[in-house]
């Protein structure tokens, strides 16, 4: 009996071994290697455990190789093994693979949101950051193409969770969809989109990550194909495809091909365009993601199909038990009836009077916050203006006297040698002077942000600057756990307040969005509005001003200022800083 024992633990032993060098080959994308192990795993006897592991990986080998209807059938076979075993962990990670296969494929016709549904529901019962992050992604890709502004916030709520975790590769992968979101059609924001790419690029340098990098100089390709700057997005197309990637090489292949096939069409050398549509042909014909698609609609309809089949049996073995309660539920239910239908007139009654009354209440309520707000805003434009006043008044008053009887001293002192007694009276009238401008700087930079920090100042003038109807503006911070230095806070929140009165004056806008990033050593701020744009080339010196003034500061900061607008599409605004 002990001689059996040991024998089915060593035998299972090796088994285990064995599925764990084929996910070893599957993370080196050695696909020769996997698919000998597949080979010589099929053949074992497996476990409940051992075969859901075994079909996710072989779902992961297919899923690599570009047979997508294969990978759609195993990770079903997977998934239905690991809910026999209440492992929900497993498949949670099932379903949002699924959910990424099914987004990959050209033309999807197969409804993947029960599938994010059940992810996301597991993921915020755990408490798990990692997987919500995942979640969101996969969640603003779904809405690429129907609902690009959706989608860019679910990405940005895909940036705040994936903070709490420090995966900067996901991080750099989550920024990058960003950058694809901006260069769509639906957006077309192509200097936003270049400023994703290229803050994520590095992280792929540095973890030498061949395929994203490939993918980043496809990215940036199609940009520069949308700017018709056609020669440098030839240039990324050949980089793209110089690198020689594993993982998904032939749809790699063909989507390469078919952008410079494209880019050489616009160019006007139709020759390269026409030898590259030929190449592009022939990974399409090897793909033949038509004939997957037409697979993966049977493998789930087959899936379905068996579900309802159990659900039936199920409903069939119930329904006895149900048609006794169902009787007695109707009685009693008759009885509440005839109860409920003698008090309901009265009850009808007095619930219309409460509600109109309240209605009117609200209404009251609603024209009293209003009136409010906009009284808010006029108080503060006219405190903004008593302490402008009250600087110039100081200037004029206090310092230029000061200034004038400075000038006149050393006039005099320049015509009489000798004159100690003039030149103190003149030093100490230098030393007011000083003394003067610094209770002037003093006076500006007072105020609530030294106590209550940048968050709760910007959120304040937000609340502030919000019209109910006209304009409503958002404060959506991310990382800012902590205080930053008092003096930087001072400065950003006059920037921010510049740039919200621009918007206010002269964007048109009806929702203006406010991001504050803090990752690691950079501080990130993004303000976006949904207003009329404007082109950078027409704005005169008189405009301008403001926005000039604040990129000089910023670049005193040694950060990055980037404007991104175009008429009737909005404008937005990105500042990058180092802490």
């Amino acid at each position: 009996m002990n001689i059996a024992a040991i024998f089915i633990v060593a035998f299972s032993f090796s088994q285990t071994t064995q599925l764990k060098r084929l996910k070893e080959t599957l993370n080196t994308v050695d696909i020769e290697a996997s698919k000998t192990l597949i080979e010589d795993i099929e053949k074992l006897p497996l476990n409940l455990n051992q075969k859901a592991n075994y079909n996710y990986l072989k779902a992961n080998f297919y899923k690599l190789v570009n047979e997508d209807n294969k990978a759609y059938e195993y990770y079903l076979k997977s998934k239905k093994a690991y809910v026999q075993q209440d492992s929900l962990s497993k498949v949670a990670t099932i379903n949002i693979e699924i959910v990424s296969l099914l987004l990959a494929i050209d033309k999807n016709k197969i409804d993947y949101n029960l599938y994010i549904k059940e992810f996301i529901e597991y993921a915020e019962k755990s408490n798990d950051s990692k997987g919500l992050s995942e979640a969101y992604m996969q969640l603003g890709k779904s809405f690429y193409n129907t609902n690009p502004k959706l989608a860019i916030d679910y990405f940005l709520k895909a940036l705040s969770e994936n903070v709490k975790g420090k995966d900067e590769i996901f991080r750099a992968r989550i920024m990058q969809n960003i950058g694809a979101t901006y260069a769509s059609d639906g957006i077309l924001k192509l200097d936003s989109a270049l400023y994703f790419y290229n803050k994520a690029m590095p992280i792929y340098q540095k973890n030498k990550l061949d395929e994203y990098i490939s993918y980043i100089y496809i990215n940036k390709g199609v940009v520069f194909t949308k700017m018709k700057r056609y020669d440098e997005a030839i240039t990324y197309f050949y980089k793209a495809d110089s690198i020689p990637v594993k993982e998904f090489k032939n749809k790699n292949k063909a989507i390469i091909y078919g952008f410079l096939a494209n880019a050489y069409k616009e160019n006007g050398n139709f020759k390269e365009a026409i030898a590259f549509i030929e190449k592009q042909k022939v990974y399409q014909d090897i793909l033949d993601e038509k004939e997957q698609n037409k697979a993966i609609i049977e493998i789930d309809t087959k899936y379905k199909t068996v579900e309802k089949e159990k659900e039936n049996k199920a409903l069939k073995q119930i329904n006895f038990k149900n048609k006794i309660t169902i009787v007695v539920s109707l009685v009693l239910l008759l009885l509440s009836i005839l109860i409920g239908v003698l008090s309901f007139k009265n009850i009808a009654n007095k619930k219309k009077i409460v509600e109109q009354q309240k209605t009117i209440e609200v209404n009251q309520l609603e024209n009293k916050l209003k009136q409010n707000q906009l009284t808010e805003i006029d108080k503060m434009l006219e405190v903004q203006e008593k302490e402008r006043q009250k600087i110039a008044d100081e200037l004029h008053d206090n310092l230029g006297s000061l200034l004038t009887t400075l000038k006149i001293n050393f006039e005099t002192i320049r015509n009489q040698n000798n004159n100690f007694e003039l030149f103190d009276k003149t030093n100490a009238l230098l030393d007011e002077a000083y003394n003067e401008v610094r209770t002037i700087a003093h006076l500006k930079n007072s105020g609530v942000i030294g106590k209550q920090g940048l968050l709760t100042a910007v959120k304040k003038m937000a609340d502030k600057m919000t019209v109910p109807n006209k304009i409503i503006f958002n404060v959506i911070p991310s990382g800012l756990n902590e205080r930053i230095d008092n003096t930087l806070e001072i400065v950003l929140l006059r920037i921010i307040q510049e740039l919200a009165a621009n918007i206010l004056k002269h964007a048109a806008a009806k929702e203006v969005n406010i991001y504050i990033n803090h990752y690691d050593d950079e501080m990130n701020l993004m303000i976006e509005d949904d207003g009329i744009g404007f082109d950078l080339l027409e704005i005169n010196e008189t405009k301008g001003i403001g926005l000039k003034n604040i990129e000089r500061k910023i670049e005193q900061l040694n950060g990055t200022f980037t404007i991104d607008s175009k008429k009737g599409r909005g404008t937005t605004i990105i500042i990058d800083l180092p802490l």
